[in-house]
């Protein structure tokens, strides 16, 4: 198993790895600074196109910025099998289907029938009620709650704390600041905060 960046999100996929037992070879990273260093004494043996040895089967982009974990599965996706993980202090129902790529923390609860998809991260503490559909690259921050029947469009962020109420509709690419209720369906392409949630900046 190889990791894919080494920052502070890396710190939290890897302790996740470590109470499953997986193996960890080292980490990939773009930043020359941070090659020869250590994180949990786990090599950062140097940056991301090393993918492209072929040397490493299994991987997962442990970096939290939607839009750069998007643009190195589309540019390395070829190069190894991304694996999803699900941390074993948290209950996801047995209906629940999760896409690779993505991680599940501690103390997230998802309950029956929702869909998660590819390279997805659900943050520490989060809950997904039933019948929710979150499409790929979406960030759940810790301590984020979705009713049932929430679904959350590709590549959006919901900030750490915000809730939504049931069947409401998350847009795309949108960005929905911390703490904040939604109330209403979001669009694509835009940030909404606060309680409850609006509109803040299109585009």
């Amino acid at each position: 198993m190889v990791i894919i960046g080494a920052g502070g999100h890396a710190k939290v996929v890897i302790s996740t790895l470590f109470e499953l037992d997986f193996r960890i070879v080292g980490i990939l990273d773009d930043d020359p600074n941070k090659w020869n260093q250590k994180v949990f004494n786990i090599p950062i043996i140097g940056p991301i196109e090393l993918l492209k040895t072929g040397n490493y089967e299994l991987g997962i982009v442990a970096i939290g910025d939607n839009r750069v974990r998007n643009e190195i599965v589309n540019k390395y996706e070829n190069f190894c099998k991304w694996v999803s993980i699900i941390h074993p202090f948290s209950y996801v129902h047995p209906t629940v289907q999760i896409g690779e790529g993505s991680v599940v923390f501690a103390g997230v609860v998802i309950q029956p029938d929702v869909f998660i998809g590819k390279h997805v991260i659900i943050n520490t503490s989060s809950s997904i009620d039933h019948d929710c559909k979150i499409e790929d690259f979406v960030h759940v921050a810790p301590g984020v709650h979705l009713a049932g029947g929430v679904f959350v469009g590709e590549g959006t962020l919901i900030g750490i704390g915000s809730s939504v109420i049931p069947y409401k509709r998350i847009g795309k690419w949108s960005i929905i600041g911390a703490g904040s209720v939604v109330i209403n369906n979001i669009p694509d392409h835009v940030t909404v905060v606060g309680v409850p949630a609006k509109l803040i900046k299109q585009g």
